[in-house]
């Protein structure tokens, strides 16, 4: 028997076999509800803060970034068809 036959035998074992049925989903459900929300610590506090900061310099930064791109791009386009003869 070859490696290939036993892997089939074993796929088809594998699938006739029954499965458990199981529901944990009530106590999952016991175990979420029966903590209370913990308030964050300073640390946690100072991280968040940190994030929204750079969150705030990130998306004006990504903006002018994107206006100095558009700005720079007309100049190099113009450059690249003058000289797109030589490509040719």
């Amino acid at each position: 028997m070859n490696w290939e036959q036993k892997i089939e035998r074993l796929a088809a074992r594998a699938q006739a076999e029954q499965m458990p049925r199981v529901d944990v989903a009530q106590n999952v459900l016991h175990i979420l509800t029966a903590q209370e929300a913990q308030p964050l610590t300073v640390t946690e506090r100072l991280w968040l803060w940190l994030a929204a900061a750079a969150s705030a310099v990130a998306i004006p930064a990504a903006a002018a970034a994107v206006i100095l791109y558009v700005r720079s791009a007309g100049p190099l386009n113009e450059i690249a068809e003058a000289i797109s003869w030589a490509i040719q």
